[in-house]
């Protein structure tokens, strides 16, 4: 398999997933298959973007009780979608804007959730540390796969 962070699959890749714990540490990022586009930025910049939109969220989080936080920043056409954890993992998704639904977001969201408290419940997975689990990586792939690319 790929290493959490390559594009090295065939499919089109345009959607940049991070997942970020306390203390602004980014335990997971992964550029995941979406609609492509021609105006991708430098990897280096998906990750500024992402980060400079961690600011907004925590604003947003101040005033909302939600788990999906729905759109928290844009930079140029590329909003940044969130949703936080009940223990306080920031998972955030920068794409075109126009190119997802929100339904679909807010369903590989929730899908994302669903396998990352898998990966807490192992005993062997220290808290706040990068996961490196290919199983894991393999199934965020696929589901990108089926929800931004129907």
């Amino acid at each position: 398999p790929d290493p959490p962070f390559g594009s090295g699959r065939n499919s089109p890749t345009m959607v940049y997933l991070a997942m970020v714990a306390k203390g602004d540490v980014v335990i997971y990022e992964a550029k995941l298959p979406g609609p492509s586009t021609t105006k991708n930025p430098p990897e280096n910049q998906l990750q500024f973007i992402v980060h400079q939109a961690l600011d907004s969220l925590d604003q947003k989080i101040k005033s909302n009780s939600h788990m999906y936080l729905k759109e928290v920043d844009r930079f140029n056409n590329m909003p940044v979608s969130a949703f936080v954890t009940a223990g306080h993992v920031k998972f955030l998704l920068l794409y075109h804007a126009g190119t997802l639904e929100d339904g679909a977001i807010k369903q590989f969201f929730t899908e994302l959730y669903k396998n990352y408290v898998k990966v807490c419940m192992n005993p062997f997975y220290l808290k706040n540390t990068p996961i490196s689990s290919a199983i894991f990586a393999d199934r965020i792939y696929m589901l990108a796969r089926n929800y931004f690319l129907r």
